[in-house]
């Protein structure tokens, strides 16, 4: 019989590391994409004074991204730092998915 203190990996650190590795990508993509059509705009892709208006929204729209990134990546590094790498096999980490 397995003692109850016996330390296990906890899961409710590796689905959060999980989720991290999932969202880290989608993050980048859009970061590139909107970074590659300033840049774009920089090199003179499209001049006018519509364009003029275009360009300070999608400055303005990188911008918020660029913070709502860094921010949800911050969140995540956070609840991955507070976590232990094992818990106790009775502790709430093993059964987070069941407590709502």
């Amino acid at each position: 019989m397995a003692d109850e203190a016996e330390k296990v990996p906890n899961p409710y650190l590796a689905a959060i590391r999980s989720k991290r590795a999932s969202a880290q990508p989608v993050a980048a993509t859009l970061r590139d994409d909107l970074d590659a059509a300033v840049a774009a705009m920089d090199a003179g892709a499209w001049v006018s004074t519509v364009a003029d208006g275009f360009y300070t929204e999608l400055v303005g729209h990188r911008g918020a991204l660029r913070t709502a990134a860094d921010g949800a990546m911050g969140t995540y590094d956070d609840a991955i730092a507070g976590q232990p790498e094992t818990v106790e096999r009775t502790a709430w980490q093993t059964r987070w998915r069941n407590l709502r």
